[in-house]
């Protein structure tokens, strides 16, 4: 039974990438309940979880596309037998430096826009734009972790970016549960910080001593680095669009009163744990063998296929998953929350905005596969098509939904929008390969 698993690559790839990944991401899934034992739900952590959510807005547009982006690419560099190593080192150089002078002219411009934009008071404002400043190098490590990550990807090794995130997290909780009483909120930053540099050490030592490339920075701008960026560009732009929603669904929480935005990132996090048990396998082999493949054959009607066995096979194990937690829901949040610093009176409330997080979990994993799907096709611009349709429709929706239903208004938004934009995806996909 094991030999004919593993006879097949992408189903022994994505059990082990999934497996490797849970692994590597199991403490970082921690980190949440025990900020939320150590800190509690106050201004404070509403200052932070504001803040964090502004750095990974900025941080997660460049990340997350690099990372998918240059898969297809390294998968066609490899068939013409170019040079990965320069290829990436250009990357990481030009990001480098577009980022630093990105983050330093978003820290001016935010501070005159906080007040505007939320309902916190000078204090909390003046603690967030310190946290900002604090948080800013985040921005080119993410993005710099993620280029290698994608490049190991690409090459099919999946298990070290992977199991990585455990290094970053122990860091973490380490600087956090040390420096706690001293720095306060600001513990939580600096270790995130710390354990994001171990996380890029331990991918470029790797990268470098297995021979998988040998990573060389330079600036110069071939055909091929300018066609990357043209179509990194336009998943940017829509990823643009995509990251506005968690800061917006926060922006609009704060409109709600104290502990709001606190209550909605706990939720949050619970929702993610199972969306991250999917994306992390499945979805980072699925472009990595649908890229291979599509490059040496360049056939259309395989891919179709291809997704087709994915989305059938995603929407079962969805629904199968979203049953389980709803059914589960009470015991599983007092099981996260409750104890410590957090206030047992709102765990009924956190619940019940997991379970509208929840109830967009198969429509979400779905559009997923067919972000996989126009990623292997480079077809970056119905992804930002996507994301700027999303962005619009999780604004109306939130103002529509928080008036009757505070927090879970604005986590069935989500769920709404989650549906639309894999509607949208799957209708552009099945027209794009059609003309193929």
């Amino acid at each position: 039974m094991l030999e004919k698993i593993r006879s097949r690559t992408l189903v022994w790839d994505t059990i082990t990438t999934t497996l490797w990944s849970t692994l590597g991401k199991a403490v970082g899934f921690l980190i949440p309940f025990f900020l939320a034992a150590w800190f509690g739900v106050s201004a404070e952590t509403d200052a932070f979880f504001f803040a964090y959510a502004l750095i990974l807005f900025l941080a997660e547009i460049f990340s997350i596309v690099v990372e998918r982006v240059i898969v297809p690419y390294i998968a066609e560099l490899r068939a013409k037998d170019g040079d990965v190593g320069i290829f990436v080192g250009r990357i990481m150089t030009v990001s480098g430096i577009g980022l630093g002078c990105l983050a330093a002219v978003f820290l001016l411009l935010v501070r005159p826009l906080l007040p505007v934009i939320t309902d916190f008071g000078a204090a909390k404002i003046g603690l967030i734009s310190k946290l900002l400043l604090e948080f800013s190098p985040l921005v080119v490590l993410l993005v710099w972790t993620s280029i290698l990550a994608g490049t190991m990807n690409a090459h099919k090794r999946f298990a070290i970016p992977a199991v990585s995130p455990v290094f970053r997290a122990l860091i973490n909780l380490l600087v956090i549960y040390l420096m706690k009483d001293i720095w306060g909120v600001h513990a939580i930053v600096f270790g995130y910080l710390a354990g994001e540099v171990v996380r890029f050490g331990v991918l470029l030592g790797v990268i470098q001593k297995t021979g998988v490339c040998r990573v060389r920075l330079d600036l110069h701008l071939d055909d091929r680095m300018r066609n990357f960026i043209r179509t990194a560009s336009y998943q940017v732009f829509g990823m643009v669009a995509v990251g506005m929603n968690p800061l917006v669904d926060k922006t609009m929480a704060s409109w709600l009163g104290e502990g709001s935005v606190s209550i909605l990132y706990y939720a949050d996090r619970l929702y993610m744990i199972p969306v991250s048990f999917i994306i992390s396998g499945l979805m980072v082999t699925l472009l990595s063998h649908w890229s291979g493949k599509f490059y040496t054959n360049m056939d259309a009607a395989r891919l179709r296929k291809d997704v087709g066995k994915a989305v059938g096979f995603i929407i079962c194990l969805t629904l199968a998953m979203l049953i389980v937690l709803a059914a589960a829901s009470r015991p599983l949040v007092w099981l996260a929350f409750g104890g410590g610093a957090f206030d047992v009176a709102i765990l009924d409330e956190v619940r019940w905005v997991w379970i509208c997080y929840l109830l967009g979990f198969a429509p979400q994993m779905v559009g997923r596969i067919y972000i996989q799907a126009h990623l292997t096709l480079k077809n970056t611009i119905d992804l930002m098509r996507s994301g700027i349709m999303v962005c619009f429709l999780n604004v109306v929706l939130n103002y529509l939904f928080m008036g009757p239903w505070g927090v879970q208004g604005i986590a069935l938004a989500t769920t709404l929008t989650s549906i639309c934009s894999m509607t949208f995806l799957t209708i552009r996909f099945y027209r794009k390969t059609a003309r193929s």
